[in-house]
């Protein structure tokens, strides 16, 4: 059965007649999510017999054309990111999204290496193809597990959830503070995207727990970002480090994407919320950074890569760039009094979201605004549910009744 949205109640949120401009747009945003994107992606989007699909987790990816491309491998962070997804829609009330998250957590568990870490990918019959343990891979899993706990319901995924961040601490830790990107360590630079991830990870476990100590890896990854990953002098988030944590030299060290600072404002929001800590001071320089630099005037999009000192690196913009400064730009400013997250989420639903098949996206448009694609990469959802989700929720207080004060 599809999910049949209840009506807003546009008629106390309308001026002249119209509705709130959040309202109109997180209207159609839900309409093609939940009508159009949701059911193919649990249906086309799934790996196993018409009887069982999910059986074989998640496409990898799929042909312009909107069919399974079947490349002899699937990465684990995708399997994570659709059982966040069907998680996710599942408890919104999309019900198909039910079978479809118990089929992906059925075969993610064959990632599941005996010594308590995850592997990095797997062959599309579940065979282990490449055991590295990888932080970015495993930070998507954790979190995946905390989402997917609120569904299940045994606590099963967040014991899970919480044994894997165990073994990431016990085995990945350096000497310097963070983690490795990835096990066996190769010696390449580090980074701060992982790490960004695996707060993302703890602080959706504590919101499925509520147990304090699962916020002490929050902690001390905030720390992180405060001392190591934001420069005091720029504003900048740095991408790419020593192992004592400055920048490397060369493009690399000066290489900065606004979508993970806008990532990230929208983190430390959500830290802030679920800790009570401070963290205005540098959300607001990481988001004054991406929207003087990243932003777009003329089109509204936000740009893939810069240098600190605010040079176009890569002109190019991503989905999920979109999407993340969606939702960085509704945490600063949940009512958009600037009109900057109606113009990101329009900017979705009419450049990234046609133009394709149905249910589908355009992953990447060039500087010109073409596409400039070659598939269309599973785990976009992710970032397309987490916009929606921070469009829905402003949409929501705008709406809210306004009680007179007695």
């Amino acid at each position: 059965m599809s999910r049949t949205l209840p009506p807003n109640p546009l008629t106390d949120a309308q001026t002249d007649g119209a509705p709130l401009p959040l309202v109109a747009v997180r209207d159609r945003f839900s309409d093609w999510l939940f009508q159009k994107a949701l059911p193919f992606w649990a249906t086309t989007g799934c790996d196993g017999t018409p009887h069982e699909l999910a059986l074989l987790g998640a496409q990898e990816h799929l042909t312009l054309e909107g069919e399974p491309a079947l490349p002899p491998f699937k990465r684990v962070r995708v399997q994570a990111r659709q059982l966040f997804a069907f998680s996710w829609a599942a408890l919104q009330g999309w019900e198909e999204g039910v079978s479809r998250a118990h089929g992906i957590f059925r075969f993610l568990l064959h990632a599941h290496r005996e010594d308590g870490g995850w592997a990095r990918t797997l062959t599309r019959e579940g065979a282990v193809k490449d055991a590295t343990a990888d932080l970015y891979d495993i930070a998507f899993v954790v979190f995946a597990l905390a989402w997917y706990g609120r569904l299940e319901g045994s606590g099963r995924a967040e014991k899970l959830a919480r044994d894997t961040l165990g073994w990431v601490q016990q085995h990945m830790a350096t000497p310097n503070g963070g983690f490795l990107n990835w096990l066996p360590d190769d010696g390449a630079p580090r980074q701060q995207n992982p790490h960004m991830h695996l707060l993302e990870a703890a602080l959706a476990l504590y919101g499925t727990t509520h147990h304090e100590a699962d916020l002490a890896l929050a902690h001390t990854l905030y720390e992180l970002l405060r001392t190591r990953f934001l420069d005091p002098v720029t504003g900048t988030l740095g991408e790419f480090f020593t192992k004592d944590w400055h920048p490397v030299p060369g493009e690399a060290g000066q290489w900065v994407e606004p979508g993970h600072h806008f990532e990230w404002v929208w983190l430390l929001g959500e830290y802030q919320r679920l800790t009570g800590v401070e963290t205005s001071e540098p959300a607001l320089r990481l988001a004054s950074f991406a929207t003087r630099f990243g932003l777009e005037p003329e089109t509204g999009r936000v740009r893939d890569v810069l240098t600190r000192d605010g040079s176009v690196l890569r002109g190019g913009s991503r989905l999920w760039v979109q999407g993340e400064a969606l939702r960085g730009i509704l945490s600063r400013d949940r009512q958009d009094s600037r009109g900057i997250a109606v113009r990101l989420a329009e900017n979705l639903l009419d450049h990234y979201f046609t133009g394709c098949p149905v249910g589908t996206w355009v992953d990447q448009l060039d500087a010109a605004g073409a596409p400039a694609v070659t598939k269309i990469p599973t785990s976009s959802l992710y970032h397309i549910i987490t916009a929606f989700d921070a469009l829905d929720l402003a949409a929501k207080q705008a709406t809210k009744p306004v009680l007179p004060k007695l």
